[in-house]
């Protein structure tokens, strides 16, 4: 008689575990006529000989084990024998998956076809099994034998929810076999809808792609233009499982979760716009639904971060009934734009002219007092997302609430913390600090190494490959190109990013000092800033000059190219000409019947920008104006 092992395993157990080989069949096959009863006799984990077959994936150890039971009742009882987590070898058979669990799983099923309605102690179902571990064939396999199968999941769910994030044909299916488990709520309050509201789906992307880089994310044009009746069949041709189960059970849309939600929440939540789109225009009431703090889907879109959600909102007239709809606390989905700081999704709501800017919430303030309230005090840089949204208030004249604007700036208005910014100003003043240097070095160097060369003799240069001769009145040591446009503006534009860069560094030295003023130190920073950016741009255009002096009379082609290729140092200005450009669409979609003086304060913001990016061309092509323009090539 085998004896039992350390852990209550019997040889059988062992044997079952060790292989299909047949030296493994024809032991167990002896085992089992010496000492039947150990086909019932449970290890210390629960589990029977059977369990341990199936779990190694011993297919034909597993048939051999249900052979040897006496009868179709032994065989039964054997087959629903659970372990300590109440599974019976059917849920090893789901979990093994691969063509050799659906063999086992065939199996069983055919000597007990209500094996699949034994659940385990989590209730976790066979079938729930088998989808959640996207083994298809084995789940369609299992109600191919019994149409009354268990649906069971742990934590209340059933086997609809998991089936709606991994599969649309298994949707379908148990859709087909059973409706009433769209309904059926786990114990966070939440229905298969729910799940699949929250699913990520690539359908998204069709029609036309366009990278937007304010956001890194792919937009399709055609969700935000395309008829609602376009965008239903294009939904239903594709199946998805949110579809199916709103379209089988419209009223799945308008059940909360345990925390209020409803799946229209949870698709903005996870910034899901396809299960938005799904649920609006299949059940168009959703848009109005609030969760238990009163929000609507756009609220929670705002509080995410789900721009695309938002943009679809703003772009299509049918939602514009929601976009002033206020929550517990009085806040709209401007409000929340403006607390969470988001630049992006407030400008999109800004773009529509049907929000409204002056609408206090229940504290009294709108978002101007928002806006006033969050914007940081001190020196910050001109793109700074706060700062943008009060600039952009301030441009479309938007108003404060009824408070006294002394006590309201007194309570609410942060305060300049004086170390923090000495502490930011001393970092910011060492790192610009190494790029002004940086440019007054290399402006410095050029001066002894002018483009093409100085006179030496009268015979030309040592340092020119083609010897000029002199020219009548030229001492020795002055350049050989001198005179020429090029060479003219070489010279400005290197000497103004000398100057600008040098000015610069002075100024920076006096931003670390703590015995200057913190109000000094910031305009000094700033002045430090502009002629830095002056300096870098004179900088660029002497190197363009530089190259097409030496190229132009060999290679003109190839010196256009280059000056050309130069000019895209430009491109960091265009970031700001932007942003101008959608404060202006902003201010003229929402002009109507303010005046003209929204649109001066953007002009003028407009030509004070340009001045700032462009002030050292400016200067250098002014001060080349007096050149004839043709001598850049006749020279």
């Amino acid at each position: 008689m085998p004896a039992a092992a350390t852990d209550g395993a019997s040889a059988l157990h062992v044997v079952a575990a060790s292989g299909d080989r047949q030296g493994y069949l024809d032991l167990a096959r002896l085992i089992c006529r010496k000492a039947p009863e150990l086909l019932l006799a449970c290890d210390g984990n629960g589990d029977t000989p059977l369990h341990c077959a199936v779990r190694a994936g011993n297919a034909e150890m597993a048939s051999l084990l249900i052979q040897q039971a006496n009868g179709c009742d032994e065989r039964k009882t054997m087959l629903r024998m659970t372990n300590k987590r109440g599974e019976t070898a059917l849920h090893e058979a789901v979990r093994f998956g691969r063509k050799t669990g659906l063999c086992m799983v065939k199996a069983f099923m055919y000597h007990d076809k209500e094996l699949a309605r034994v659940v385990a102690r989590d209730g976790t179902s066979p079938l729930y099994l088998a989808v959640s571990l996207h083994h298809s064939s084995i789940a369609f396999e299992l109600i191919s034998h019994d149409q009354e199968l268990s649906y069971s999941g742990p934590l209340g769910q059933n086997a609809l929810h998991p089936a709606v994030l991994h599969s649309k044909k298994m949707t379908q299916a148990l859709l087909k076999l059973n409706m009433e488990l769209t309904k059926q709520q786990d114990l966070s309050g939440s229905t298969p809808t729910h799940f699949a509201a929250s699913a990520d789906d690539p359908s998204l992307e069709f029609f036309l792609y366009v990278f937007m880089e304010r956001t890194l994310e792919f937009y399709s044009l055609g969700i935000y233009f395309a008829p609602a009746n376009w965008l239903t069949r294009f939904y239903s041709y594709l199946n998805l499982p949110l579809y199916q189960l709103v379209h089988a059970d419209p009223s799945s849309a308008f059940q909360r979760d345990n925390d209020g939600l409803f799946p229209v929440h949870v698709a903005a939540s996870a910034g899901n716009l396809v299960a938005v789109i799904i649920l609006l225009i299949r059940c168009p009431g959703c848009s109005g639904l609030r969760d238990s703090l009163g929000r609507t889907f756009l609220h929670v879109a705002v509080e995410k971060r789900s721009h695309n959600i938002v943009k679809f909102v703003r772009m299509r007239p049918e939602f514009n009934s929601i976009l002033n709809i206020q929550d517990s606390r009085g806040n709209t989905a401007l409000h929340l734009a403006i607390l969470e700081g988001h630049l992006c999704i407030f400008q999109t709501l800004m773009m529509n002219p049907h929000v409204r800017l002056n609408l206090p919430n229940h504290d009294g303030k709108t978002p101007m007092d928002l806006a006033e309230s969050r914007a940081p005090p001190g020196f910050y840089f001109g793109m700074h997302a706060q700062r943008r949204i009060l600039g952009t208030l301030t441009f479309v004249n938007a108003q404060n609430g009824n408070s006294r604007r002394d006590r309201f700036k007194e309570k609410h208005v942060p305060k300049l913390d004086k170390a923090e910014e000495s502490k930011k100003i001393t970092e910011f003043a060492q790192i610009v600090g190494i790029c002004t240097v940086l440019v007054a070095t290399a402006t410095f160097a050029v001066v002894f190494q002018l483009p093409g060369g100085v006179r030496t003799d009268g015979n030309g240069t040592s340092s020119s490959p083609s010897p000029s001769p002199p020219s009548p009145g030229y001492p020795i040591g002055t350049p050989i190109l001198a005179g020429k446009y090029a060479f003219d503006g070489f010279i400005l534009a290197n000497t103004l990013a000398f100057s600008c860069s040098a000015i610069a560094t002075f100024s920076l030295v006096y931003c670390g000092m703590a015995a200057v003023d913190i109000e000094k130190r910031i305009k000094l920073v700033s002045i430090s800033i502009a002629l830095l950016n002056g300096a870098a741009r004179s900088f660029c255009a002497a190197f363009a000059f530089a190259l097409y002096l030496l190229l132009s009379p060999v290679e003109p082609a190839t010196a256009i190219a280059t000056a050309t290729m130069t000019a895209l140092v430009l491109l960091d200005a265009v970031r700001f000409l932007w942003l101008l450009f959608i404060d202006t669409v902003i201010v003229l979609g929402r002009g109507r019947g303010r005046g003209a003086a929204p649109l001066l304060k953007l002009t003028t913001a407009f030509i004070v920008n340009m001045v700032y990016l462009f002030w050292p061309y400016i200067i250098i092509f002014s001060l080349l104006g007096g050149h004839n323009k043709s001598a850049l090539h006749s020279r």
